[in-house]
């Protein structure tokens, strides 16, 4: 380390450690040693891009994804020079738009992170600390960072990226059974799931895009047995945007509509705003675009792209009751099928072989000889319960911010120190409109930010590499505030 240079330690070498570490390089003029603490062997993938199947695939064109928003097209000229759409061509859809499989976009995250140490020469160092944070120093004016391998990282500026948790067995699945042979829990575990029998009877928790994925990945290993996805209300991810006519009014960019201003139906929804408030204004500008001729996607992305400035008007007891009765409605229309996974699903769906059921899981039990699964069901709007037996259960109920406090031995530290405090509407960690966190005393907590999946409860939907990049961008002001206002820790 040296003497003069500011001390940062980004937890986390998913995207959003790394477009902090980015973008802090390219913007600062300061000597800055950046430490990564991310166990990984490679910084970038995270658990979102780290998937080696080749039908798991981003959901979104390259023009939307970035790691750094003052350079937007880099991941299109990436795209370009790296000759993706030639080398793979399921990539391309009928219409030439190009939607990549998740490790290259994982590929170039790592490759950006490189570029910008080389480019910023020895002014900025990025270095990666393969262990697992697991503890922070209590007793000192700087935060200390305590690794699985005992490393202590004395930093000036704590950056907590820790993304979402690990997916974990929602209830009523009882704990013993996460060791089951029938049961995967984690859709990463690609190698128990490409290993399930090509007959057997699968069941699928879960009906987002993680299980669109899941699903391709069984259906293209030539599976004959019955695939049924479950969740409360069934719903599955909207169909990717369609490409404008050609005489439509341009569109402004993504990254200019999250820093817009809210739209104006949204702000006669009121000050602050209810729930129900926000869903009439919404289904009533729907109402207006269906009459012009025009679709849904146009005023849903109007609330999606600036919520973040929306979501922070509201009280705490509306944030909880848009999570609790609106979010998977929202969610399936702000995560989108890639077309390439909808088409897979939908042909499968087709020959019978997957079915999307509404349904609650109300026990779940060993058969009689123990290789199998029973679940029992209440399918939505049914009278009685029914149990089906499964061969095989494959855990797709996605990432889980609300969870990271308990299953991350970092965050669990920190909570224990009292420097975080989960958010009151319940998903995540509590931040002030800064991205600081929010300690016990009810105080932001100097030297430290959260940044992405952990601050949604706060802001709404720091979801999706455009717009965690685009809060970095907004809270790198204040990171470089904290640097100068406060004295390097010795050594």
């Amino acid at each position: 380390m040296r003497m003069n240079a500011a001390r940062i330690t980004i937890v986390g070498g998913g995207f959003s450690g790394a477009s902090v570490a980015v973008q802090l390089a390219r913007t600062t003029r300061d000597p800055l040693d950046i430490t990564i603490v991310e166990p990984r062997p490679e910084i970038g993938y995270g658990f979102a891009y780290s998937s080696a199947d080749p039908d798991h695939r981003v959901n979104g064109v390259p023009s939307i994804h970035l790691v750094d928003p003052a350079d937007p097209e880099a991941f299109a000229r990436w795209c370009a020079t790296e000759s993706l759409a030639t080398r793979d061509p399921e990539a391309v859809t009928a219409d030439g738009r190009l939607f990549v499989r998740r490790r290259e976009f994982g590929r170039f995250i790592a490759d950006a992170v490189e570029r910008a140490a080389q480019h910023a020469n020895d002014r900025v160092r990025i270095a990666h600390q393969r262990e697992r944070a697991v503890d922070i120093a209590v007793g000192s004016p700087a935060p200390t960072v305590v690794t699985d391998a005992g490393t202590r990282l004395r930093t000036d500026l704590l950056v907590i990226a820790t993304g979402n948790a690990q997916p974990r067995l929602p209830a009523p699945f009882p704990l013993a059974l996460a060791d089951h042979p029938a049961i995967v829990a984690s859709p990463d575990d690609l190698g128990r799931i490409r290993a399930i029998d090509r007959d057997a009877r699968v069941l699928v928790v879960g009906t987002g895009l993680t299980a669109l994925d899941v699903i391709s990945t069984i259906v293209r290993g030539r599976h004959r047995g019955t695939i049924v996805a479950v969740s409360r209300r069934g719903l599955r991810p909207r169909a990717y945007r369609p490409p404008p006519p050609e005489h439509a009014k341009p569109v402004p960019g993504l990254l200019e509509r999250i820093d817009a201003p809210v739209a104006p139906f949204v702000l006669a929804a009121g000050n602050p705003p209810t729930a129900r408030a926000l869903l009439h204004a919404l289904l009533a500008r729907i109402r207006v675009a269906n009459a012009a001729g025009d679709t849904w996607y146009g005023p849903f992305d109007e609330l999606r792209d600036p919520l973040w400035q929306v979501w922070t008007r509201l009280d705490t007891r509306e944030k909880s009751r848009i999570l609790r009765h609106a979010r998977q409605w929202y969610d399936v229309h702000r995560f989108r099928a890639p077309p390439q996974n909808d088409a897979i699903v939908r042909k499968a769906e087709q020959r019978g072989i997957v079915q999307f059921r509404a349904a609650r899981i109300v026990t779940v039990e060993p058969s009689r000889d123990e290789r199998a699964i029973r679940v029992t069901f209440f399918d939505r709007g049914a009278p009685v319960q029914r149990t089906e037996v499964f061969d095989a259960i494959v855990n797709c109920t996605g990432l889980d911010s609300a969870s990271g406090l308990a299953s991350n031995a970092f965050l669990a530290a920190l909570a224990r120190a009292r420097y975080l405090i989960p958010d009151p509407c319940g998903p995540g960690i509590a931040v002030d409109r800064d991205c600081r966190p929010i300690g016990a005393d009810g105080g932001a907590c100097n030297r430290m930010f959260v940044i992405g999946p952990p601050t949604a409860g706060a802001f709404g939907d720091p979801l999706g590499a455009i717009f965690i990049a685009a809060q970095i961008r907004r809270t790198l002001p204040g990171m470089r505030a904290t640097l100068m206002a406060s004295p390097r820790t010795p050594g």
